[in-house]
């Protein structure tokens, strides 16, 4: 049987890094969302002035096709720059991990030495609530 002491106590631990995972999720599918949109709109636009490259050339627009291409792209951009900051975010929060390896640790080690459980009882649930929550 497995400590289900160890357990108990760690698994408040396994939602500080299971909650940010979904927040973080959710949040990156949203950001996701809209860079498609976006990329929907540069690729409109980028196609429309292909589709139709003698009026553009006639119309001496190609400066006003690029900056509106430009303009189109540059939201996308940003939402990079977010997106790119989300990850930032959740590999930082990943380190919740080693918060919880550490509390087992520690804990564990008073469970083997006070409390006479076993210590490969204590490794294993150690193990297996980690997992768990990843």
């Amino acid at each position: 049987m497995l400590s289900w002491k160890l357990a108990l106590a760690a698994l408040p631990l396994t939602l500080m890094f299971i909650i940010p995972g979904l927040v973080f999720g959710k949040f990156m599918m949203d950001v996701i969302m809209k860079m498609i949109e976006s990329y929907g709109v540069a690729g409109g636009i980028a196609e429309q002035a292909v589709s139709s490259i003698r009026t553009v050339y006639s119309y001496v627009a190609e400066n006003k096709t690029l900056d509106k291409f430009s303009r189109a792209l540059q939201q996308t951009m940003e939402l990079g720059i977010k997106q790119g900051f989300a990850k930032g975010l959740l590999m930082g929060s990943m380190g919740m991990i080693y918060v919880g390896w550490s509390f087992q640790a520690w804990l564990g080690t008073y469970l083997v030495t006070e409390k006479g459980e076993k210590g490969g009882s204590i490794f294993v649930a150690g193990i297996n609530i980690i997992m768990g929550g990843l």
